[in-house]
């Protein structure tokens, strides 16, 4: 099935209203980027306080490594699953469900750490449970909401304010948590939650019909059509592929990040927070230049050089001496990656069907994140035994070898 028919397909079917809306002057998109923004501000204090809430409870890498890697081990679980709910209901709705039940849930945090950490533990999974159904949805509903030649300045003006956040929200972190309980991290991110349901419930949104007409068939058959099209769509297998590479490098780096500022540089959970904040300022720049421009970037480029851009700024990090020095090739980190973000994100939704979107971004989430979990159990038991130097040059190749060889291959090249 060629991708291009699908493009047309798709624009096609683009609402009038969508089509005729500026991102400036759509309430929808305005309200999702809003409550995004405030959402995941109270998202990046709690990244940060994770895992020092467990490394200070256990010293060990092993368990660190553990609770990172609970963010992303429910895609692999439920996230095909997800993409059927996804394509069969109000989108609006199963977004607004999915916040709601993560602010009960990251409330109880500071009751469970109290007496039970194995209790963070679950509720560390369940919010990532209820992720599942919010971020596959999010991206799903942007081609309902915005028009087909805007989704490439939508997706970076969305990855923009997600950016603005980390460069905030984990610059924050560090001096916060240095100076407060722990403990009220997660009552902050509780409230930013409740806000980011209250903006979609503001939303003007009516789900397709086409997803009532689709509740009388089979679950399972609908539950195999996201993995199929993945298999048989040779631009998205392609894709996939190359992503799946990537996301094992960058799951092994996370934690390797992470002890890199706490033991390797000695600069504690402040450090930490100074290499997320100097990811999230070059996440931030690179979906600016996206935004700026958008309707002459080369998606397949953007991905494949992007890689392996990300990839050697990851192996610079071997031999950096300091805080300050390590804080620049993290900044290039960062801006890579937001510029393969998006372009791998706006070519999904280009190129899948609109009633499929849910499902093929269900099946693509419980892979990618799957190879990504593990990847973050496994950098985090690997730092216990080899040098995390070592390790930071092992995860950086991982990165880069997918951008490169994909660079031969025409479907995502030339996408």
């Amino acid at each position: 099935m060629g991708g291009h028919g699908i493009e047309t397909n798709v624009a096609a079917t683009l609402t009038s209203s969508a089509a005729s809306v500026s991102l400036a002057r759509s309430r929808n998109y305005l309200l999702l980027l809003a409550g995004q923004v405030v959402s995941q501000m109270g998202d990046r204090l709690a990244m940060v306080a994770f895992p020092w809430l467990v490394y200070a409870r256990t010293g060990s890498t092993l368990d660190t490594g553990v609770i990172l890697a609970l963010y992303t081990l429910p895609y692999v679980l439920f996230g095909a699953f997800a993409g059927v709910i996804i394509d069969r209901f109000d989108k609006r709705r199963v977004m607004v469900a999915a916040d709601v039940l993560r602010a009960g849930l990251i409330a109880l945090v500071p009751i469970a750490a109290s007496w039970s950490l194995p209790a963070v533990y679950v509720l560390s999974f369940l919010m990532a449970s209820a992720a599942v159904f919010f971020e596959p949805t999010k991206l799903a509903i942007l081609p309902e909401i915005v028009a087909h030649d805007r989704l490439l300045r939508a997706n970076s003006v969305l990855t923009t304010g997600d950016n603005l956040t980390e460069v905030l929200g984990y610059g924050l972190a560090g001096a916060i948590l240095a100076v407060v309980p722990i403990t009220t991290a997660f009552r902050i991110d509780a409230v930013t939650f409740l806000v980011s349901a209250l903006a979609l419930m503001l939303m003007r949104y009516q789900k397709p019909a086409r997803a009532a007409q689709r509740a009388a068939r089979s679950f399972g058959r609908e539950l195999r059509e996201g993995m199929s099209y993945l298999r048989h769509h040779r631009g998205m297998l392609a894709n996939t592929v190359m992503v799946l590479g990537a996301a094992a490098g960058l799951g092994a780096s996370y934690p390797l990040t992470f002890f890199l500022a706490v033991d390797v540089l000695d600069g504690g959970v402040e450090a930490f927070g100074i290499f997320e904040a100097a990811i999230g300022a070059g996440f931030l720049l690179g979906s600016i230049g996206v935004a700026l421009t958008a309707t002459r970037l080369h998606k397949g480029l953007a991905m494949t050089i992007g890689l392996a851009i990300m990839g050697a700024a990851l192996v610079t990090l071997a031999v950096a001496p300091t805080v300050g020095l390590a804080t620049l090739p993290f900044l290039v980190v960062g801006l890579a990656n937001s510029v393969v973000l998006i372009a791998v994100d706006t070519y999904v939704q280009m190129v899948v069907p609109r009633e499929l979107l849910g499902r093929v971004w269900g099946a693509r989430f419980a892979l990618t994140q799957g190879a990504y979990a593990l990847s973050v159990i496994v950098g985090g038991a690997l730092a216990g035994v080899f040098d995390v130097r070592v390790l930071f040059v092992a995860a950086g190749v991982l990165v880069a070898v997918p951008g490169i060889v994909a660079l031969f291959v025409a479907q995502i090249r030339d996408a």
